[in-house]
């Protein structure tokens, strides 16, 4: 299986050897949760780990900046801004000084964007390293209160932002351009790859932070490995409810229905780094959706959470189905694109 390892394997694997449990821990590893907690006096850490993940099809520059958007969107779902870096670069042996500057510079101006510092890191070139995986990050946040997906509560209505399958969209057209622009036109492609820096979802997430966490805003989780089901499903697991969604209420644009169906894929089962699942006390869901586009940020109100007893569900068609987690589509497409000689 490419990609993020299996709920399976992670539940048989890895979430039963975490080391000695320590009681300030106070969210632990799960599935579809996006950082740990970390009770310090009367304050929480919020930390996060992800790859550096540097595409080099985006140039430089925009996978330096795409890397960093990860990375921090992980870390504010919990309610809590970022403070700290603390990275490791596995460099390969054929960067040079100035493409790794290309790289750092974009990092180091990020930081200081979001007021965070990298306080520690390593940094070398290694025979049998290469693109996109060049190491890992850490960050870390301190604040008076966090939110993850277990907070979600019954009656809380789920909003979505600007579009399922973003980035496997974005990122197909900046590696098979010429192909999408003979199939589907420059029109078309255009759209697609101007995606690019609609893949984070910090905008949102500050918005949500300033709203208020808790009694307001319940929960954020980002839209990535398995799409928009596959965030739905683990907020509904994270939390130990139920909940459904309406197909017909999903945002999909249009220029990514074309390139989805040009490569077979389902939108709903694809990355979408850059769409953001919140979850509001249903209060406040019409006072924060209104803020949100406000804020340019296309969104929409998209079901609720319901009592367990009802599951994860989609309406689709007159008829409630079940959502179950299942493999992202994105890397069976871009894997065959390649194999096919497309460009």
């Amino acid at each position: 299986m490419m990609g993020k390892i299996s709920r399976d394997f992670f539940e048989k694997n890895i979430i039963n050897k975490i080391g000695k449990e320590r009681d300030e821990v106070v969210v632990k590893p799960e599935n579809g949760v996006d950082v740990g907690i970390i009770k310090i006096g009367n304050k929480y850490l919020a930390v996060t780990t992800d790859p550096l993940y540097i595409d080099r099809t985006f140039g430089f520059e925009k996978a330096a900046w795409f890397a960093f958007h990860i990375l921090l969107t992980d870390l504010y779902t919990s309610g809590i801004r970022a403070d700290y870096m603390s990275i490791d670069l596995n460099l390969p042996l054929s960067i040079s000084d100035d493409d790794f500057n290309k790289i750092w510079n974009v990092i180091n101006e990020e930081s200081k964007k979001y007021n965070m510092e990298i306080v520690t890191g390593h940094t070398a070139r290694y025979a049998n390293t290469d693109y996109p995986m060049l190491g890992g990050v850490t960050l870390l946040g301190i604040g008076d209160d966090y939110i993850t997906t277990r907070d979600a509560k019954v009656g809380d209505k789920i909003i979505m932002t600007k579009t399922c399958a973003l980035e496997a969209s974005c990122i197909l057209s900046y590696t098979f351009p010429d192909y999408i622009k003979s199939e589907l036109g420059q029109e078309t492609f255009n759209a697609l790859a101007d995606l690019f820096y609609n893949m984070t979802c910090i905008r949102e997430e500050e918005l949500a932070i300033d709203y208020g966490i808790k009694k307001r805003i319940t929960s954020m989780h980002d839209s990535t490995e398995g799409g928009l089901l596959n965030s739905i499903y683990e907020i509904g697991v994270a939390s130990n409810n139920g909940l459904s969604i309406n197909r017909d209420d999903i945002i999909i644009d249009e220029p990514v229905k074309k390139v989805c169906k040009l490569f077979g894929i389902d939108p709903l089962r694809s990355i979408s780094e850059g769409t953001l699942i919140i979850t509001v006390n249903e209060k406040y869901a019409q006072d924060f959706l209104k803020i949100l586009n406000e804020n340019n940020i296309k969104s929409r109100i998209i079901g609720e959470i319901r009592d367990k007893s009802f599951g994860i569900k989609i309406f689709d068609n007159g008829v409630y189905r079940d959502i179950k987690p299942e493999s992202d589509q994105f890397w069976g497409a871009i894997s065959d694109g390649i194999n096919k000689g497309l460009s």
